[in-house]
């Protein structure tokens, strides 16, 4: 009766420490979901994955000092699965897409799968040495080949996302290709480790684990250089023009500079500003960016209503046309190719650009008195 009341409260230990895991890591899933709200998802997404990282790490050594005699290589840990869909969010957020808590949750199954797997086979280790030994092998084995291959697909992947469709700021460019390099580099490292561990034994001319561990201090120092920057990086300009309605906005400097990017990119490569009919609804659908937020880059950051920006595209093209082939365009046909709706606010915009009317430029272009 003793034994089996002894054994009885071993077993709710295990099963009270078993819980706790789990509810650990779901508060993680808890912290990932909040970037399926809006708002700045890009530094969210940073944030996240420097506190995984952290976690990570005291996750290891509470382990290793208060919990088994592991080596740290060896003790698996299924939030290591978090980093390759941190990785593709955090690219979604660069391209300013929306990212639901349906798509996150999907991208996390492959954690908390394995998060189940993991603590029913860990703290549920047999009693026998070689039994244990056995199991130990096999859970950190399939816990390596699970990470090496989750890491090589969210690297290609994201890298294929990429070639696709470029983030919004070179700046996000750059650092997503650098940790999709990194991503690649741990996932040959794991995949070493899990070839050491069960299969084949390696002898290494380099230390496996001071590569892993050194770069993930690079990713870390990486992240925190793109936070800081996005601090000490903003422009007095711009500063100045904001207005005190807008003091409380979620809206970034980042976030405002990324915006700038998409819509001057997005006008050069597409040129719906020749659409007669473009209105400012339908270039914040084209560009993917909140018509309230599209308000706020236009009168407040860029300091000119959605008209003056597209006459200032028209007037350029029309400038272009009249340089190329000035003499085959009535004016009239020329305001309609230039995307005007009539010949008079044409004449308007041109002037205001210019200091001339159409018809006057031509002239003086014709007769050399302009260069």
């Amino acid at each position: 009766m003793f034994k089996f009341a002894l054994k009885l409260d071993v077993t709710l230990e295990i099963m009270k420490f078993i819980l706790l895991i789990i509810g650990f890591h779901i508060l993680i899933i808890a912290a990932v979901l909040r970037i399926s709200k809006p708002g700045n998802n890009f530094n969210r997404c940073i944030r996240l994955i420097l506190g995984l990282s952290i976690l990570h790490v005291i996750y290891k050594l509470t382990h290793l000092y208060f919990i088994s005699n592991w080596l740290i290589h060896e003790i698996a840990s299924p939030m290591a699965l978090l980093y390759g869909p941190l990785l593709y969010f955090l690219y979604l957020a660069a391209v300013e897409k929306q990212i639901t808590a349906k798509m996150v949750l999907l991208h996390c199954i492959p954690f908390l799968s394995l998060t189940l797997c993991y603590t029913s086979l860990t703290y549920g280790l047999p009693q026998d040495d070689g039994e244990w030994n056995s199991r130990r092998l096999m859970i950190n084995s399939f816990h390596h080949l699970s990470l090496s291959l989750s890491l090589v697909f969210y690297a290609f992947f994201t890298w294929y996302k990429m070639r696709i469709e470029p983030a919004v700021t070179p700046e996000r460019d750059r650092l997503i290709s650098q940790l999709v390099v990194i991503e690649g580099v741990w996932a040959f490292i794991v995949a070493l480790l899990a070839m050491d561990a069960w299969w084949i034994k390696l002898e290494f001319a380099f230390s496996p684990l001071a590569l892993l561990y050194g770069t993930q201090l690079l990713v870390v120092g990486l992240l925190l250089r793109c936070l800081l920057l996005q601090k000490t990086a903003a422009a007095p300009y711009h500063q100045s023009l904001l207005p005190s309605r807008y003091s409380r906005s979620s809206l970034e400097e980042e976030t405002l500079k990324a915006y700038e990017y998409k819509l001057y990119n997005h006008l050069e490569t597409s040129k719906i500003y020749l659409k007669p009919a473009l209105s400012l609804e339908l270039l914040a659908k084209e560009t993917e960016i909140p018509k309230h937020h599209f308000s706020q880059l236009l009168n407040v950051y860029l300091g000119k209503s959605f008209y003056q920006m597209i006459a200032d595209y028209r007037i350029a093209h029309a400038l272009a046309l009249l340089e190329e082939a000035g003499a085959q365009f009535t004016i009239e046909s020329l305001a309609y190719e230039c995307g005007f709706n009539s010949k008079t606010s044409f004449n308007r915009y041109f002037k205001e650009k210019t200091g001339f009317t159409p018809s006057d430029y031509r002239d003086l272009k014709n007769t050399g008195l302009l260069s």
